[in-house]
């Protein structure tokens, strides 16, 4: 038998002790991460049972017949869903989802029934790019509009393109067009607007909820000073602020705004599950509820 020297047998020993600590700290580490993620998976199954109880707080707080009032209080005001007995409290924030202007409409296609819509948004986007800076807004317009047009369906012929303009954009397709712009123009000043207080992305829709616009939007679609906006108009009554302005009507008198109440409504739901916080986003049209997307 070889006998080994004190030191060496403590250096195997250690090495030994060493790689142990290594193995037990990967397989904590890997026991860890998998508790994280079994409970992630457990708060979306959890979400998905709670799901309904959020939506039917939405639609019976809404109602059958909704009003611009009752719309007003649940943005004001998010609602909260409770256990009779017990801790869970679930905070349902909503926002209206029609109060800007669909993307799609600064699409030229679509011809003369869509005529109005497409001079809006461009009047729109002509004075973000005015206000920002934007150094080539014509090149910036032509990218958008072929990701826009880009999505139309593959089988159509090009005489049904032009009839059909595509009616769903999301915000990650215009991020996009805005990452390409910049690459292409070198031109930082595409970021600086808050995109969202303008247009709206996703599915297109006819007429848009102006008792409930930006304050931003407002000033450009009506051309009024955007402090006056900020300082008398009231959420939920766009005419009479209008009327008090004293304020052509003609443009919210046209079919591109909706007349009273817009049952539209984006909702984020929010709960604590074990140790984590955790949400969901939802949509409310018309009574119907779609487009649940985990958070």
């Amino acid at each position: 038998m070889v006998k080994m020297r004190p030191a060496i047998t403590l250096f195997i020993t250690l090495a030994v002790i060493v790689a142990m600590l290594a193995l037990v700290g990967i397989t904590f580490g890997y026991l860890g991460e998998a508790r994280a993620k079994a409970e992630d998976k457990a708060a979306l199954i959890e979400a998905n049972l709670i799901y309904a109880d959020a939506s039917n707080a939405v639609s019976k707080f809404v109602g059958k017949k909704p009003s611009v009032g009752r719309l007003k209080n649940i943005y004001d005001i998010p609602l909260t869903v409770s256990e009779v007995k017990g801790p869970f409290t679930l905070l349902v924030a909503c926002s209206p989802a029609r109060a800007a202007i669909p993307v799609t409409w600064l699409s030229t296609r679509g011809g003369a029934k869509r005529e109005a819509k497409l001079n809006l948004a461009t009047q729109v986007l002509d004075e973000i790019a005015l206000k920002s800076h934007i150094k080539d807004l014509s090149r910036f317009k032509d990218m958008l509009e072929k990701a826009i047009d880009s999505k139309y369906a593959t089988n159509f012929g090009e005489s049904a393109r032009l009839k059909k303009p595509s009616s769903y954009f999301s915000i990650k397709e215009f991020k996009k067009v805005l990452n390409s712009y910049f690459i292409s123009e070198g031109d930082a000043n595409i970021f600086k607007p808050n995109w969202s207080n303008y247009f709206s992305f996703g599915k297109e829709y006819d007429e848009i909820d102006g008792n409930f616009l930006s304050a931003k939007l407002i000033s450009i679609i009506f051309s009024i000073d955007e402090q006056i906006v900020q300082e008398d108009f009231k959420s939920g009554k766009l005419k009479e602020f209008l009327v008090a302005n004293g304020l052509d009507l003609e443009l919210y008198n046209s079919k591109l705004f909706a007349k009273g109440a817009v049952d539209a409504l984006t909702c984020n739901a929010s709960y604590s599950f074990g140790k984590g916080s955790y949400a969901f986003k939802f949509n409310y049209i018309s009574g119907k509820v779609e487009g649940f997307e985990f958070n």
